[in-house]
C-alpha cells in the first residue's frame, strides 16, 4: 500500500542544482526554456536538460551578486572543498557539453563548459539584472542555512 507522505514545498523546489542540458530529449531529460534577453530583444530556448543532478546547493558555501568588467550583474559562486573538487570533476568530464544553471526552479544559463574549471568558484551570468541578482544570491544563501 502507497501511503501519503506531506510534500513541502522547500522540499520538492531545489535551490540550486547544476545538470547537462542534452542536443536531445530522453526519458531522462525535462523540457526547460531558457531566457535570453539583450538590448532591446528577448529569446527563448527550450533545452532538454537531465533530470539527474550533478551539484545541488549542498555543495555550495556561499552566494553573491556582483558585476564583471562589463558592468552586466553576475552571481560569484564559492564552492565546499567538497563541492569545488566535484566542480572541476564535471567540468573536465563534462567538457563541450552545456552545464545547465538553475535557480529556484528556473533555468538561467547553460553555458558549453570549455575548460576544466579548478579553484572552487564559479561566475554565473544571465540576463538578469543587478536586482534579480543580489534576490537570486540572497535567495541561495538563504538555502545554504537550512
Amino acid at each position: 500500500q502507497a501511503c501519503a507522505l506531506p510534500i513541502y514545498v522547500d522540499a520538492t523546489r531545489p535551490v540550486f542544482q547544476m545538470r547537462l542540458a542534452l542536443d536531445t530529449p530522453s526519458a531522462n531529460t525535462e523540457p526547460m526554456t531558457l531566457i535570453t534577453k539583450n538590448k532591446d530583444n528577448t529569446y527563448s530556448d527550450v533545452l532538454n536538460v537531465q533530470k539527474t543532478v550533478l551539484l545541488n546547493q549542498t555543495a555550495l558555501q556561499s552566494a553573491k551578486s556582483s558585476t564583471d568588467a562589463l558592468g552586466q550583474a553576475v552571481i560569484e559562486i564559492n564552492f565546499t572543498g567538497d563541492g569545488g573538487k566535484r566542480f572541476a570533476e564535471v567540468t573536465r568530464q563534462k567538457m563541450h557539453k552545456r552545464l545547465a544553471i538553475i535557480i529556484d526552479g528556473q533555468l538561467y544559463e547553460a553555458p558549453v563548459i570549455q575548460m576544466e574549471i579548478s579553484g572552487g568558484k564559479a561566475l554565473i551570468s544571465g540576463s538578469f539584472s543587478k536586482q534579480e541578482a543580489r534576490e537570486l544570491a540572497a535567495k541561495i544563501n538563504e538555502s545554504l542555512r537550512k
